[in-house]
């Protein structure tokens, strides 16, 4: 009975020793599981190696890197799996961890056109005894390209940001200049250091003080401002310039940081509208000259018309009172035919004078001969061309001549038209 009893606790322990090994055996395989579902979900690459640099396990970034399937590294030395040679790289940072005991870094930047981050960690058993390393691998090629696209942006920017020719500045809210160009020193004459930290407004127009900080604490309060702005400012030597600015406030997580705006020197436009401006000023005032000249000639001209007026009043009057009554004297005299013929003459151009047709006659046709004229005075009378030919001792030949000429002066060279009846209408 006691030996049947001690055989059953034997068997018991023997059970219960086999159940807590299977739970630890199941807690390990779970842990395993875990640990490899953990390292196979990792972009980085990695490797289990012992000391003899075998692979002891690789995860599946390792595999799908050198397109291989998940299990076929295991057993191999890392150096002829994966690289095919005979013995271990150059810069494997595993070996000398191995050496040393201590975590390597290597920076590869040949391997397979790309650039890595070679890490290496010593593995130690519960007695701190070397027993293997654990390798992991990062592909930092991609990453370098965007630094190196963002380093060559940067410089990009760096020299249109320097090279533009307008001025490029970023203020503080407060208005104190925190960045600006190479073209700020080249328009007033600063170097750039000695205008960073100071206010925006050593460079103001004293009058523009006022008005340049009410448009920053708009911008501040979120008001409408119009872009863009002149501002008159000064260079270090006290000259004049111009600035065309466009402004905006910059916001960080929805805060307010900073103010950026491009200013175009506008001072050459400026100079050039006050030029334009003084010359219409000029014309203006010519204009108001000439418009007093043209009164003046106007008055003048009325003034020569009113005078005329009276000399022609002048010159009637005095034929009339001086030269008409020794006319008409004279013919009741005895005067023979020639004479009397001579002294008709006389009363009838004494008449012309001092009546309006000559007047008309010379100022619509001023390019008639003094002979012409005499001719249209004998035309107009209802002479003959014998008659005219007697009385100008010309022949009638020369009188026809006349004739044709007055025809033609006056327009009437083509026409049927009467010559005496149309003197006779003017």
């Amino acid at each position: 009975m006691k030996k049947s009893a001690k055989n059953g606790q034997t068997a018991s322990k023997i059970r219960s020793i086999e159940q807590r090994y299977r739970r630890i055996f199941e807690a390990l395989s779970k842990s395993e599981q875990e640990k490899s579902v953990i390292l196979d979900a990792m972009t980085e690459l990695v490797l289990y190696l012992d000391t003899d640099m075998r692979i002891i396990w690789a995860n599946k970034a390792m595999h799908d890197a050198f397109r291989l399937v998940p299990g076929r590294l295991t057993g191999k030395h890392c150096y002829r799996a994966l690289h095919r040679r005979t013995r271990t790289c150059s810069i494997c940072p595993a070996e000398k961890t191995l050496e040393s005991g201590e975590p390597r870094e290597v920076v590869d930047f040949s391997s397979y056109g790309k650039n890595w981050v070679l890490r290496s960690y010593p593995v130690r058993n519960e007695k701190g005894a070397l027993t293997g390393v654990v390798e992991i691998v990062t592909d930092t090629t991609e990453r370098i390209r965007a630094e190196e696209a963002m380093r060559l942006s940067e410089q990009r920017y760096r020299e249109l940001f320097e090279n533009a020719g307008d001025i490029i500045f970023i203020l503080d809210l407060k208005g104190r200049i925190l960045s600006c160009n190479a073209s700020v020193s080249r328009t007033y004459g600063y170097e750039k250091e000695q205008l960073l930290g100071r206010s925006i407004e050593t460079l103001l127009d004293p009058d523009y003080v006022p008005v340049v900080r009410d448009l920053i604490r708009k911008k501040r309060d979120g008001l409408q401002v119009p872009n863009p702005i002149e501002f008159l400012t000064c260079t270090k030597d006290g000259e004049a310039v111009w600035l065309e600015v466009s402004a905006r406030i910059v916001k960080e997580n929805g805060r307010q940081v900073s103010i950026h705006g491009i200013a175009r020197n506008i001072t050459e436009r400026k100079l050039m509208e006050e030029a334009l401006k003084k010359r219409e000023r000029e014309l203006e005032e010519q204009s108001r000259n000439l418009e007093d000249a043209n009164t003046a000639l106007k008055v003048l001209l009325k003034r020569r018309e009113e005078d005329k007026s009276e000399l022609e009043e002048k010159v009637t009057f005095n034929m009339r009172a001086l030269i008409l009554p020794y006319i008409e004297n004279l013919k009741i005299t005895h005067l023979d035919s020639h004479q009397r013929n001579q002294l008709d003459i006389l009363e009838q151009n004494t008449s012309e004078i001092v009546s309006p047709f000559l007047r008309t006659l010379s100022s619509k046709y001023p390019n008639l001969t003094p002979m012409e004229i005499k001719v249209v005075n004998f035309i107009k009378e209802g002479r003959t061309t014998k008659e005219m030919a007697a009385l100008l001792h010309a022949s009638a030949r020369t009188v026809e001549v006349h004739r044709d000429n007055i025809r033609k002066k006056i327009g009437l060279r083509n026409r049927k038209a009467n010559l005496r009846s149309h003197l006779l209408s003017l």
